[in-house]
């Protein structure tokens, strides 16, 4: 049974949803805030496992609410609600850590598929956790309690008598230089198991720390042993090495932080690659933020346009995180997921011709796409993935497009769009009123006439800019711009570059991987 708090600020959408949740949900424990400010009240006295927020609040707005939520010992889970015109909340939601962004009014089939989603993660973490906890118990089980939590207290860095200095000591078997080892023991295989193999090459003290109950921790007073490391590889364990300090003992929080970063590197390892790492090497930018690029987002756009159904966007997805990445040291990996998420954000944002509602399913995706991803090539194959379903909308979109009575005025345009074209010329041709046709024409494409015929000779214009050398003020001409001027602007304004720093881009773009 789960507690869940909802918070929303009109009554009726509140009522409404607190009574599906108790049909549903009948054992749960439901309880109600009107805005963030009672939310944060209710959540300083009680826990709460799942949290149910409209973003846009009086008195303290929902994303207020999630950066002053404390940590709570239990897992939670936060699902945020808005409006489909708030891209901007939805960004900063997911940023601070929502589970989930669903747009309203609220499908009541959709909206219990997030919820059974959100129950199997919560289920999920509440096993991991037992799961370490019982692998700390057999850890426990094979030395004494109180030197296991001993080692803890010196590695959290402790105030500790000199009995417990020199205790520390002797359970390390050395007191001077040395080295600290971080083992990520994934793959099945238990801490106890890994220290049955490091025994032989002099290491006895291995210990799960308390706040990273995944890890394993070993010392070592001597440069770590090349055939040991070999054999840590060889079964498939990541492993962060120190760099040696003078004085182990007082120098451990250093220690464990360079290991425990060192490690991080396995998230770009490539499969079969050993994944053993010093500190002293280097590799990774803890402080680097990444900075989005719309030129990224454009490339994609046209990846996902083009896609003929044939191949895959394996290409189109790693040269746009390559391109992101650059050639400096990589950053941390939730900061490359963070972006690459913000990027997916705006492909799907940025393609013209969506329904909103198959829109919204893709930011969905989008938003939790993420999950479980813990390597580089994993990274890329979920994104080529969401990609790929990306295009198929697209070009279900486009199939609808060509249908009916709108495809004829379509073909018009299409033949016509060099021509100076008007809403009221196109709309009495085809027996429309100027007012009926406009709004038919929106409904249909999601954007108006103009929009349209700007867009479509911006289409052809890039496909001249980038086939050809025609001159821009000639590539204006034809495409019905009698002011070259105008015509830069109005490119630039669409694309964020002028005509020929486009051309200048679509023939270097090989380059970057994206066809």
């Amino acid at each position: 049974m789960y507690d869940i708090l909802l918070v929303d600020d009109e009554p009726a959408h509140l009522s409404g949803l607190s009574g599906m949740l108790r049909r549903l949900r009948p054992e749960y424990g439901i309880v109600t805030a009107r805005n963030g400010r009672e939310a944060a009240d209710q959540c300083s006295t009680r826990s709460f496992q799942i949290i149910i927020t409209d973003i846009r609040m009086p008195l303290m707005d929902g994303l207020h609410f999630l950066e002053q939520l404390a940590p709570q010992s239990t897992p939670r889970r936060v699902i945020y609600l808005s409006g489909y015109s708030h891209f901007e909340y939805a960004q900063q939601a997911m940023s601070l850590g929502s589970f989930e962004y669903m747009l309203k009014p609220l499908d009541p089939l959709k909206f219990i598929s997030v919820l059974e989603k959100t129950e199997k993660s919560l289920e999920q973490e509440y096993a991991t956790l037992h799961k370490y906890e019982r692998l700390a118990v057999r850890l426990n089980a094979a030395e004494p309690a109180y030197r296991h939590r001993l080692l803890n207290r010196w590695l959290e860095g402790d105030h500790l008598t000199a009995d417990d200095q020199a205790e520390v000591q002797s359970i390390l078997g050395f007191g001077g230089s040395g080295s600290l080892l971080v083992l990520c023991t994934e793959g099945g295989i238990s801490p106890g198991e890994v220290m049955d193999l490091l025994r032989p090459y002099g290491l006895s003290a291995g210990f799960a720390p308390r706040l990273e109950p995944g890890l394993l921790v070993v010392a070592s007073g001597a440069q770590p042993d090349a055939d040991m490391l070999q054999m840590l590889a060889q079964l498939g364990l990541t492993v962060g090495i120190s760099t040696p300090s003078e004085h182990l003992i007082d120098d451990v929080a250093k220690a464990y932080a360079e290991a425990t970063y060192a490690a991080t590197r396995r998230f770009y390892a490539q499969p079969g690659e050993p994944r053993v790492y010093r500190a002293a090497e280097g590799g990774l930018d803890a402080g680097r933020m990444l900075a989005s690029d719309s030129r990224i987002a454009s490339m994609l756009c046209e990846a996902v346009t083009c896609w003929d159904g044939t191949a895959g966007l394996e290409s189109a997805a790693e040269g746009a995180v390559s391109r992101l990445l650059g050639d400096t040291a990589p950053p941390m990996p939730e900061e490359l997921l963070r972006e690459v998420r913000q990027l997916l954000f705006q492909v799907i944002y940025d393609l013209e011709g969506l329904r909103e509602e198959v829109r919204g399913n893709h930011l969905q995706q989008a938003s939790c796409f993420t999950d479980g991803i813990s390597s580089y090539p994993e990274l890329i194959a979920f994104a080529a993935g969401l990609l790929e379903q990306i295009a198929r909308s697209v070009a279900e979109a486009k199939r609808e497009r060509k249908a009916g009575v709108m495809s004829r005025c379509l073909d018009y345009i299409d033949s016509h769009y060099m021509e100076d074209l008007s809403q009221e010329t196109v709309a009495a041709r085809f027996h429309f009123s100027s007012g009926y046709f406009c709004q038919y024409f929106k409904s249909r494409l999601h954007m108006t006439f103009n929009q349209y015929v700007t867009r479509l000779r911006l289409l052809k214009a890039k496909e001249m800019l980038g086939g050809s050398n025609v001159k821009v003020y000639r590539v204006a001409e034809q495409l019905g711009y009698h002011d070259v001027k105008y015509f830069n602007r109005v490119f630039k304004k669409e694309t964020g570059l002028t005509p020929e720093e486009y051309r200048a881009l679509t023939r270097s773009k090989s380059e970057f991987n994206i066809s």
